[in-house]
């Protein structure tokens, strides 16, 4: 059985070693120190320091090469829909722009989407929770320290996203949504710091919140997208958006049906 004491020390390598990963001081490519190494840098046992590694190697971070040493791997290999590798990312990787620019070509391809279904599928309970949340953004907005009954602008902002994908009502999205926000955070906390002021992006939200309430599809569609627009605006990243936005998934759906009405 493992000690209080072992599980302490584990804990607390797991997180300085998501620090160094996260925040890309250890980039895909690199190799860690050697085992041996990193025992004597934490001074801790050669069984705790692999129960740490083995961690990230369960999420496809590191892996370790016969003769080698112990690699980190590209990005791509990353699990970052695990809810623990997405809250390393919103702890360590705010300031890396890796992280930033593909959570925002998933919200560019995927919202939109997840925005239509949510007027199509929305009941008075989701409705209740997205206004609530947007509720909270608008007396957040009004404090100094945009805070309100102790949660953040952010925190109500995320509140607002992950109930438009709970809204859905369907497991797969429900749950990716789930998953994700900790890392859509990240991009979110980026936007907030980078906007000159809030109130055009909390009027933006206001669209889409009643564009899910009046069940209109299109608008919703049209609402999410003025959001991301916004956020790429903030983050300057208005050329990646432009890249991506063609073949977003809402796009990509209404074309499919374009094409099957002409067939008809």
């Amino acid at each position: 059985m493992v000690s209080t004491y072992t599980q302490d020390l584990r804990d607390q390598i797991t997180e300085e070693l998501a620090r160094q990963l996260f925040s890309a001081e250890l980039k895909p490519g690199d190799f860690l120190p050697k085992e041996l190494e990193l025992t004597d840098q934490f001074g801790v046992s050669r069984a705790t320091m692999r129960s740490a590694l083995a961690t990230f190697t369960n999420h496809g971070i590191i892996e370790r090469i016969s003769g080698f040493g112990t690699r980190v791997k590209d990005y791509q290999e990353w699990n970052i829909l695990s809810p623990q590798v997405a809250t390393w990312i919103a702890q360590y990787g705010g300031n890396t722009l890796i992280f930033a620019r593909e959570i925002f070509r998933f919200r560019t391809s995927v919202e939109p989407f997840i925005a239509m279904e949510a007027a199509r599928r929305a009941t008075a309970k989701d409705l209740m929770k997205i206004e609530a949340a947007w509720n909270g953004m608008y007396a957040a907005m009004q404090k100094d320290d945009l805070t309100y009954r102790d949660k953040h602008f952010q925190q109500y902002d995320i509140q607002f996203h992950e109930a438009i994908y709970q809204a859905t009502h369907n497991l797969v999205w429900v749950q990716i949504g789930r998953s994700t926000m900790p890392a859509v955070y990240v991009l979110i906390k980026k936007t907030t710091e980078a906007a000159s002021e809030l109130s055009d992006s909390l009027e933006r939200h206001r669209h889409l919140l009643e564009a899910i309430r009046l069940r209109d599809a299109e608008a919703a569609r049209k609402a999410s997208v003025r959001i991301i627009d916004r956020a790429a605006y903030d983050l300057d990243l208005d050329e990646l958006n432009e890249e991506i936005r063609e073949n977003s998934l809402a796009n990509v759906v209404m074309q499919n049906e374009r094409d099957r009405l002409a067939s008809d």
